[in-house]
């Protein structure tokens, strides 16, 4: 026999849809879950700083301020508002462009983990790539899988596998597959 809950001891229904539609579009929000995938990747540093590949970068890997100057080793540190602020508005300005180069729609978990990659790897890494001509060709899979191999860097003339590369694309897959 079901005990009776009283209606004052649930939680209020109109709060709890709040949250769930709250979560649910931060769930399709391509921006909103690739930031997320930059800040998990990145790093938060509120000064500057020279990344592995060489180039100063500021709060979450951003190279350029909100005005478009290049960071540099005399910009001023920022703080964790505005390093949150500069990498969504980064990602805001790479997405219009992501959209110019993709024939066709993608699923936000696919554009989301397009829009990572373009901010880890530049857009024109992306431009330039059989992952875009697969994907653009309709082979979603194999464009899919290409992400995995992005995870070099030349270091000293060499091209070595960095780890933290390769669970970065790991992560950017799962997006694309749908499995994060």
């Amino acid at each position: 026999m079901a005990i009776p809950v009283k209606p004052e001891l649930l939680p209020p229904q109109p709060r709890m849809t709040r949250l769930f539609l709250y979560l649910e579009n931060r769930m399709n929000d391509p921006i909103s879950m690739a930031a997320d995938l930059c800040r998990q990747f990145e790093g938060l540093r509120l000064a500057p700083y020279l990344c592995p590949a060489g180039y100063w970068s500021i709060g979450y890997g951003s190279r350029f301020l909100a005005n478009g100057a290049a960071v540099t080793a005399r910009t001023a540190p920022i703080t964790a508002e505005q390093a949150d602020a500069l990498l969504l508005l980064t990602l805001r300005r790479i997405q219009p462009e992501l959209h110019q180069i993709v024939h066709g729609s993608l699923l936000p978990g696919k554009e989301a983990a397009l829009l990572d990659f373009a901010f880890n790897l530049g857009l024109s890494a992306l431009a330039g790539s059989t992952l875009l001509r697969l994907l653009n060709a309709g082979q979603d899979i194999q464009a899919g899988e290409q992400l995995l191999l992005w995870d070099h860097m030349h270091k000293n003339g060499q091209l070595i596998t960095v780890p933290g590369l390769t669970r970065r694309r790991q992560a950017e897959w799962h997006l694309w597959v749908g499995a994060a």
